[in-house]
């Protein structure tokens, strides 16, 4: 088999803020485990990339690196300061993302995307143009995710262009909470690149361990009303 043909690529791209302080050793943690599930016990063939951002600058700390030859974030390696270009930050990872597959194509494509805040200080792209990016890479086949922590993660993610199933809004007090977003990230990316599943779309379970109560409020409103009541009178 060609390499293009079994090669996936993840890149991560990390909010590096200045709020993230506050979580910052959890945040370590969780992303650790992060890599840890995507490693598993070696089945699928990922290259890692892991893109750092805040307002100062966009850093790739590594470029499509065997993901078992990533190493592991540590205090000098993640240290937030600065604010949220998220918009900015996005669209520049995903067009890098093309870009590289000119030269290593891979079969599958997965960019996460986490945040624990609402964008405020792009100044070169869109909602617009980032949510028209997102949907026309999707359709493509490339899976996207968007973890945000402590927001409701569903509003920003809706405005990137990305799925409810695709995204989880996990709580940043609780430490077990932010390591089983990190995990389930990890966990739901890999069934997809081993076969297991369609696309990277959360469990309901590791939402739920993850302690995400915005997602519930979505999968109700997506119910409606009639089968509110169905659920009612069955008794």
């Amino acid at each position: 088999m060609t390499q293009e043909s079994t090669r996936t690529l993840v890149t991560f791209l990390l909010d590096r803020t200045g709020s993230m302080e506050a979580i910052r050793d959890d945040t370590i943690g969780g992303f650790n485990a992060y890599l840890d599930g995507l490693k598993g016990n070696g089945e699928a063939k990922i290259d890692f990339t892991l893109i750092q951002f805040d307002s100062v600058s966009l850093d790739k700390i590594c470029v499509a690196v065997p993901v078992a030859q990533v190493a592991k974030l540590t205090r000098e390696t993640y240290q937030p300061r600065a604010s949220t270009p998220l918009i900015d930050a996005a669209v520049k990872t995903i067009n890098a993302v093309e870009a590289s597959l000119l030269s290593a194509p891979a079969a599958k494509v997965v960019i996460c995307i986490q945040t624990d805040g609402q964008e405020n200080s792009s100044t070169e792209h869109t909602w617009g143009e980032l949510n028209a990016l997102v949907k026309e890479k999707s359709a493509k086949g490339w899976q996207f995710n968007f973890m945000g922590v402590g927001i409701d993660a569903y509003d920003q993610g809706a405005r990137m262009g990305i799925a409810p199933a695709a995204t989880m809004a996990y709580d940043h007090s609780d430490p077990a909470a932010v390591r089983a977003a990190f995990a389930g990230s990890a966990e739901s990316t890999r069934r997809y690149v081993v076969g297991a599943a369609p696309t990277t779309a959360y469990a309901p379970e590791e939402k739920a361990a993850a302690g995400d109560r915005f997602g519930d409020v979505v999968r109700k409103v997506k119910r409606g009303l009639k089968r509110a009541i169905v659920d009612d009178i069955n008794l």
